[in-house]
């Protein structure tokens, strides 16, 4: 009995840090979700994302330092996009902003750049505002977030191209009820990163995906969002809890994308 008394203490301190860190609630927590768990479950077909509209001031928003690896030395590559900022990054995290939008950000420039600096034509910093919300079972709103999809775009090489730098998500304000967690992360694939122009001509294309997870102790649910952003200023939604009418106007403006040598936007049916 000795040794497995002795034993069991590590057994259990293995299952608890194989747990995931969003069961880590409080004793009061757990008490309160055990009295009614219908307020601390989530209604997952009750999240919603609406855009609420563009940012008051994006001017405000200064361009972050040069990115220090452009991915070579001498001309760059016009036709070959690449990322050399963040692939991923975390921009809310137990309930509370994290994200440091001067040094946490994607690219989408020619390769071969030691950095955005080295491009010239960059229009003023843009952002469009949304608003995540989410309901328990009663009805009640549990999450209400609103941040912000931030970009610097036109960036170009002599005269040619159209590139994006800057890219990252801010959050504006952050309302979780008691007994919730919320998080969000970014993340941009390099496989996300494509030439919606021409090899003569290049436009950068980037999808960025907003990933976010709700938990209480009863429950734990997450989902994403996705955004496909241009180096000429485009902007729109392309997957995720939005209002239908959203989608339907994304798309719309998608269809209108003229084709080009190197083809057309990827089609977001």
């Amino acid at each position: 009995m000795y040794p497995m008394s002795r034993r069991l203490p590590a057994a259990l301190a293995a299952v608890l840090l194989a747990a995931p860190a969003w069961s880590q609630f409080s004793a009061q927590e757990f008490g309160a979700e055990k009295k009614d768990p219908a307020a601390y479950t989530l209604d997952e077909k009750s999240v919603t994302i609406e855009r609420v509209g563009p940012a008051v001031r994006p001017d405000a928003v200064m361009p972050p330092p040069p990115s220090s690896g452009g991915g070579g030395f001498g001309l760059p590559v016009l036709d070959q996009i690449i990322n050399t900022g963040l692939k991923i990054w975390k921009i809310i995290a137990d309930n509370k902003p994290v994200v440091d939008v001067n040094t946490q950000y994607a690219t989408a420039l020619p390769k071969g750049l030691t950095g955005w600096t080295d491009l010239a034509g960059w229009q003023p910093p843009a952002g469009d505002i949304y608003e995540f919300s989410a309901k328990n079972l009663y009805g009640v709103k549990v999450v209400d977030v609103r941040y912000e999809v931030l970009r610097t775009y036109g960036g170009s090489y002599n005269g040619t191209g159209r590139y994006l730098t800057a890219v990252t998500i801010q959050p504006l304000a952050v309302d979780v009820v008691w007994g919730y967690r919320f998080s969000m992360e970014s993340s941009v694939p390099d496989s996300s990163i494509v030439n919606v122009g021409s090899s003569a001509d290049p436009i950068a294309g980037m999808t960025a995906q907003v990933g976010w997870r709700i938990s209480t102790v009863l429950k734990d649910s997450s989902g994403q969002s996705l955004y496909f952003l241009q180096g000429d200023g485009v902007m729109r939604e392309v997957g995720g809890p939005f209002q239908a009418a959203q989608l339907a106007r994304a798309k719309a403006a998608a269809d209108a994308i003229p084709s080009t040598a190197a083809g057309k936007p990827a089609n977001f049916d």
